[in-house]
């Protein structure tokens, strides 16, 4: 019965993928429902099987087959893990799943025959990322973790007709393969030292102490350079706000809890190994504070709402990464959990607004009315104030028990407040624009849609915002601190009062600005610093920097790689091997004359040599 609940997880997003690829053309319009039938079926087999083994906090169940056998020391399995981590990313990365998918049904609505392709690649980008959280070993980790790359490169360019989107695919799919050769590496590493790649033994302490400190250090960071890419940590975020190029629900997927979310899982999966190193820690502590710091920084100033999110989603990964570098498991994956819901939340909510003003501009919305969209505002609210740390929404909670991880490290702890009152500055700036700049909407400007699409555009939008209530709780003294215990056994949850009210002060604070800069004084540039409205507006640089620094460089090297082959490989190698051989061969045929006495000739010379020295 496991095994069957363990397949039916697994395998039912990839039959909903062949399912729809293999429909003939009539019947192609029940995609959806194929795609959103076997996603859901995931999840509720995750959560049955989460039922059927109340004690897997305890004792986690595992299964493999042996897939090679290189020798008595070297193996490779297929198999797979369920313990209190993985289960967490299934409910949550099937029950996301399920939520953007039924939402694309009304905002893919008037794609036409592209309908069926949109909702193969959600299949496929699910199988993906579900297999990605339960597998066990770091093998198999990593060939799922380059097919996510792929289905979101195909996700992010499905508006392949559009040159910004294949641009934007082809740069996600190029940044993510430079990070993830580091975790290749590593995978060959520890393949090499240690023959058994199961997180089991990766993680045991006899590993742990069977390789060198220096060993652990290379290893780590060399893991963590694949968590760079996916889950956007600097300077290799450059690539996820260019992903907004893709249908507002693939945003929606990849930014909430599944893709970017793989580096933080990868990170939380092997935890017993990164803190075997004090400097992957420390390392993980500051390329977490400075990607918090520069996406909170960049959402300022944007006003395309999905460039908005998503560098938000660049900084919230950053305060993640801060939690899981400062030492405290729970509060990275706990903050992980809630920003699931709210993010997806908020994503899904710009979509509503996209698909019905036709624009991605807060400004252009306003305008247009945003106001009148009283349903989606007030969910956007909600995920807002959350996002914000406003009680008593769960980003709240999540992101003071970060403060409280954070409080023995004075400099990461400062940070983590500018951080937090950057946060919400930009989410209040968004919400008065949208409620208070908000002018009365044009008559013909209004538009119905059918029940049926009103309703898979509204029932996540409701669910996933009583989420972004409920969810934080379960990790309060409210409820017995349940999240957290399911996360952490040895987590207290304990939050303190003073650092609730500084981060509370923080994020009023925020409010107080945006307040005045845009309803007070009605202006939209939100920074007077020129000089560091400039950096903002050039994104530190760091596009620049990869495309004409590091692009040049690679281009050059290119250039010699291309001369190299032309000239030696083809040139001398390959051509001149040919060449000498052709030049061998013409003048061994002046031998081949055909006449016989040339022949005779021959053999009587070469006789006469041989009768020479054998006499001489």
């Amino acid at each position: 019965m496991e095994l069957f609940l363990i397949f039916t997880i697994v395998g039912s997003p990839l039959i909903a993928f062949l399912m729809i690829a293999l429909l003939p053309h009539r019947l192609k319009r029940i995609a959806p429902l194929l795609s959103i039938s076997f996603i859901f079926l995931s999840f509720l087999s995750s959560l049955l099987f989460f039922l059927k083994h109340p004690q897997i906090q305890e004792t986690p169940f595992e299964v493999q087959w042996t897939w090679l056998q290189a020798n008595r020391n070297l193996s490779f399995n297929v198999g797979f893990l369920m313990d209190r981590l993985n289960l967490l990313m299934l409910f949550v990365v099937s029950l996301v799943s399920f939520f953007v998918q039924v939402f694309s049904v009304a905002y893919m609505a008037d794609e036409g025959r592209g309908q069926s392709r949109y909702f193969a690649f959600l299949s496929l980008f699910s199988f993906a990322m579900i297999n990605l959280v339960a597998s066990n070993n770091l093998l198999q980790t990593f060939i799922f973790w380059e097919l996510v790359g792929l289905a979101s490169y195909l996700l992010i360019g499905f508006w392949y007709q559009k040159p910004s989107a294949t641009e934007a695919s082809r740069k996600a799919f190029v940044v993510t393969r430079l990070g993830d050769l580091g975790f290749y590496l590593a995978v060959a590493l520890l393949t090499l030292h240690l023959g058994n790649l199961n997180f089991s033994a990766l993680n045991s302490p006899e590993a742990i102490q069977s390789l060198s400190g220096g060993m652990i250090t290379l290893v780590t960071l060399l893991i963590f350079t694949g968590v760079m890419g996916k889950s956007a940590q600097f300077p290799l975020h450059i690539w996820l706000p260019d992903a907004m190029e893709g249908p507002t629900p693939v945003s929606a997927l990849i930014h909430s809890a599944t893709m970017v979310a793989a580096g933080v899982f990868l990170t939380a999966r092997n935890y017993a190994l990164f803190s075997a190193s004090s400097i992957s820690m420390e390392t993980i502590l500051i390329f977490g504070t400075l990607t918090a710091f520069v996406g909170a920084t960049l959402a300022t100033i944007q006003n395309d709402i999905k460039k908005i999110l998503a560098y938000s989603t660049i900084s919230q990964l950053g305060m993640m990464m801060m939690a899981l570098g400062a030492g405290s498991f729970e509060a990275g994956m706990f903050h992980l959990t809630t920003h699931a819901f709210f993010k997806s939340l908020l994503f899904l909510a710009s979509g509503a607004l996209i698909h019905h003003f036709h624009t991605n501009d807060i400004w252009e919305m306003a305008q247009k009315g945003s106001r009148s969209q009283v349903l989606t505002l007030l969910v956007i609210a909600v995920g807002g104030l959350s996002l914000a740390g406003i009680f008593p929404f769960a980003g709240f909670w999540s992101k003071d028990l970060i403060l409280e991880a954070l409080e023995h490290k004075p400099v990461f702890h400062a940070a983590a407040l500018l951080v937090s009152f950057f946060t919400s500055y930009y989410v209040f700036r968004l919400l008065f624009i949208l409620y208070f700049r908000s002018e009365t909407p044009h008559a013909h400007e209004e538009h119905h849609e059918s029940s049926l699409l009103t309703f898979c555009m509204n029932f996540p939008l409701i669910s996933l915002a009583v989420g972004s209530l409920i969810v934080g709780f379960m990790g309060t003294d409210l409820m017995h601190h349940k999240l957290l215990k399911f996360i952490s056994p040895e987590a207290e949850g304990k939050l303190s009062i003073e650092l609730m009210m500084t981060g509370t002060g923080i994020a009023v604070l925020g409010l107080a600005v945006a307040y005045w800069n845009y309803l007070k004084r009605k202006i939209q540039p939100p920074i007077t610093a020129t000089g560091f409205r400039r950096v903002l507006e050039k994104k530190y640089f760091m596009d620049d920097l990869f495309e004409k620094v590091f692009g040049r460089m690679v281009l050059a090297f290119s250039a010699f790689l291309n001369w190299f082959d032309k000239q030696m490989v083809n040139g001398k190698m390959v051509n001149g091997t040919a060449w000498s051989t052709l030049r061998l061969g013409a003048l061994l045929t002046k031998v081949q004359s055909g006449e016989l006495q040339d022949y005779l000739m021959i053999v009587f010379v070469i006789a006469s040599a041989v009768i020479y020295f054998l006499v001489k």
